[in-house]
């Protein structure tokens, strides 16, 4: 009896959440004063509702990060470049702990559940310090020591320190860059950042996760580009002429519904040129005479 009285108590516990906004996971420690006043400020920034039609979340952040990115908390869209990860599952707050010299790394889980079962979206993971009295987010590759960065006039590139990128491959994209520029007009002199993993965990590593949705896949790369930031990520390098041909081709033609097709006739797709695509697409036909392409497109209009 007394064990059930027990488990009822840690259960009534561990759900009352005396804060008001977010979750407070079981065992979380808030009995210091940075502590709570750490977690004061988690949840005065998911009540600001962080994403990237917002901005009130960017009192948040350190004036430095903000100076780099336009949309400092690249979390928010690494998932999906529409919705906040924030606005997609419920937050729980798993650990607030001290992270190196002055910083605290606050751990938060985002999924949904029902009676039997827990859908995990995210762990995630931000790191905060003090400036001027006030506590200030920071990006994980601007906090933590074994980031690595590549810089050169048309590009920044974030690794991890054992992961390298063949020369020929800069030197490609180099002037891959140049030769969009040049070929559309484009004056601006945005430069070009890349976060680049040899696989989903590496990527995640710097952006700041401990899982997330898109690690369940077993897709060896992948990329996405956010336009707000002139970012792409990258899981393997095979997709970064294409996902660049995106940050500096669409902004050009925003409402094209060729812009997918834009970005593999200049980036090809998953590491192959569009001759490549055609040859595989001849021969695929050949063996497959079947196959009327006209009726799929017209399908396809239909659909939509």
């Amino acid at each position: 009896m007394k064990l059930k009285i027990l488990s009822l108590i840690l259960i009534f516990a561990c759900n009352v959440n005396i804060y008001g906004q977010i979750h407070l996971n079981c065992g979380i420690d808030t009995a210091t004063i940075e502590h709570k006043e750490i977690l004061s400020f988690w949840n005065d920034y998911i009540k600001s509702k962080p994403s990237k039609n917002t901005t009130d979340y960017l009192e948040f952040w350190n004036e430095n990060d903000k100076k780099l990115f336009k949309q400092p908390d690249l979390i928010l869209h690494s998932i999906n470049t529409i919705h906040s990860t924030f606005a997609m599952g419920y937050p729980t707050l798993l650990s607030i702990l001290p992270y190196q010299k002055d910083f605290y790394e606050i751990k938060t889980a985002v999924g949904w559940a029902d009676s039997t079962h827990i859908e995990l979206l995210a762990i995630t993971n931000h790191y905060v310090k003090k400036v001027d009295e006030k506590y200030k987010l920071f990006m994980p590759f601007n906090v933590k020591t074994d980031i690595n960065l590549i810089e050169q006039d048309n590009f920044r590139i974030y690794t991890l320190k054992n992961t390298e990128i063949p020369q020929d491959t800069l030197e490609k994209l180099s002037n891959f860059i140049s030769q969009l520029k040049s070929d559309f007009g484009i004056a601006e002199k945005k430069k070009l950042t890349i976060i680049y993993g040899k696989n989903n965990k590496e990527t995640e590593k710097i952006l700041g996760y401990d899982f997330n949705l898109m690690s369940s896949s077993n897709n060896p790369s992948s990329g996405i580009s956010d336009h707000s930031n002139n970012l792409i990520i990258l899981n393997g390098l095979s997709s970064i002429f294409h996902e660049t041909t995106h940050i500096y081709l669409m902004p050009l033609f925003p409402k094209s519904c060729l812009n997918e097709g834009i970005a593999t006739y200049y980036g090809g797709s998953m590491g192959k040129s569009l001759a490549q695509g055609i040859t595989f697409l001849n021969e695929y036909l050949t063996q497959n005479n079947d196959i009327n392409l006209y009726e799929k497109v017209k399908r396809k209009q239909f659909l939509y």
